[in-house]
């Protein structure tokens, strides 16, 4: 499976990571890693995602992400880092 990068920059709007990130699961991806940053008024994040299958399209994601009322920008990041993804987690 492969991951794939991304970068959204989108409004700080009641609801709008909630909104993204409900698009992103509902079209069968799977948030690997995630990063975000915000100045109050704008935010950007940046994922690392798998499709759940491989029939799934990252390019196709994006414009489903672009439609939503708050994101400004969606952009597919190409030579990404590798990201570490934690292999089990433990629960104390």
């Amino acid at each position: 499976m492969s991951i794939e990068h991304i970068r959204i920059e989108f409004r700080c709007a009641e609801g709008a990571l909630r909104r993204i990130l409900g698009v992103i699961e509902a079209r069968a991806f799977e948030v690997r890693s995630m990063q975000m940053g915000s100045d109050g008024d704008r935010a950007v994040i940046t994922l690392a995602l798998a499709p759940r299958d491989e029939t799934r399209r990252v390019t196709t994601l994006l414009r489903q992400v672009e439609r939503l009322q708050d994101v400004e920008t969606t952009i597919r990041l190409t030579n990404a880092p590798p990201v570490m993804e934690v292999a089990r987690a433990i629960h104390a």
